[in-house]
């Protein structure tokens, strides 16, 4: 979106971590930490793997079966928790990455002027729906969206629910290619 912002209708955030203007990349992973009681109530079963990659080396996380079941996918079916477990791999944190830590990195012009829409996972348990709102409270002007009963595997947990708003925020778009 900062490279070509006129190549975007609308940027929609469901459940997601939503970086701001004028803000670097990782002030909600902070913000999310810094609100969390205890990191073994944050973390569960994940593991943490030292990795090496190109810009050195780093920590990764491998995402717990447990925490799957209690904080991602407590209320989608348990097909597509079962799917989730299997597809599992190390993810970088990049808390440490320089580009993470950018503040100039989004500029008003191009990632400011893309038009943003937030949907909030109600009954989401990895970020509350406080955690949600702060973070669109980051960047004014973000239209809000909410899934009743949605956990923060939206696609899973309420599907139809979150096909019925895309389509709605498609509908709402002035914009023809």
């Amino acid at each position: 979106m900062e490279r070509f912002p006129r190549k975007v209708a609308a940027a929609v955030f469901v459940a997601a971590a939503m970086p701001c203007v004028g803000k670097h990349m990782g002030v909600t992973t902070e913000e999310f930490m810094r609100r969390t009681t205890s990191l073994e109530e944050l973390l569960m079963d994940c593991e943490m793997m030292a990795i090496k990659n190109n810009q050195g080396t780093g920590v990764a996380i491998l995402v717990g079966p447990e925490f799957l079941a209690c904080k991602y996918y407590q209320r989608s079916p348990a097909e597509d928790l079962s799917l989730a477990k299997m597809l599992v791999r190390p993810r970088n944190r990049f808390l440490e990455d320089p580009v993470m830590k950018d503040v100039d990195l989004l500029t008003a012009d191009n990632y400011g002027s893309v038009k943003k829409v937030y949907v909030v996972a109600k009954a989401d348990v990895s970020s509350t729906e406080e955690m949600q709102r702060w973070m669109v409270a980051l960047s004014p002007g973000v239209e809000v969206e909410e899934i009743i009963g949605a956990d923060h595997a939206v696609m899973s947990s309420k599907p139809r629910e979150l096909c019925d708003v895309l389509v709605k925020i498609a509908n709402n778009l002035n914009t023809y290619y």
